[in-house]
């Protein structure tokens, strides 16, 4: 059986690097995504975690919350936690 759009998946987590994925006209990030190791991409439903997490961008993050299947097919995460894994998520994979 197929999941209806916005379907939610409780008690979901997720392990990637936070990157930009939107930009106002002003060239601010309006819209934030956690980029997996899986090649998934999750956009991050705004919330007041999702403006905390706007100061985490290009840190490796482990975030705790719901899932939601998009309109689009693309997946949101609604985070309800989340701890910083890596400060830099260059230096955690030694690139230089």
């Amino acid at each position: 059986m197929k999941p209806s759009d916005n379907q939610i998946y409780p008690a979901a987590a997720v392990t990637g690097i936070i990157m930009p994925h939107n930009w106002d006209n002003m060239g601010r990030v309006t819209q934030i995504a956690i980029y997996t190791n899986k090649e998934e991409v999750f956009l991050v439903e705004p919330n007041q975690k999702e403006k905390e997490l706007l100061t985490c961008i290009n840190k490796r993050v482990a975030v705790k919350g719901q899932i939601l299947s998009g309109n689009a097919g693309n997946r949101i995460v609604v985070v309800n936690n989340y701890s910083v894994l890596a400060e830099d998520a260059d230096e955690e994979n030694n690139i230089t």
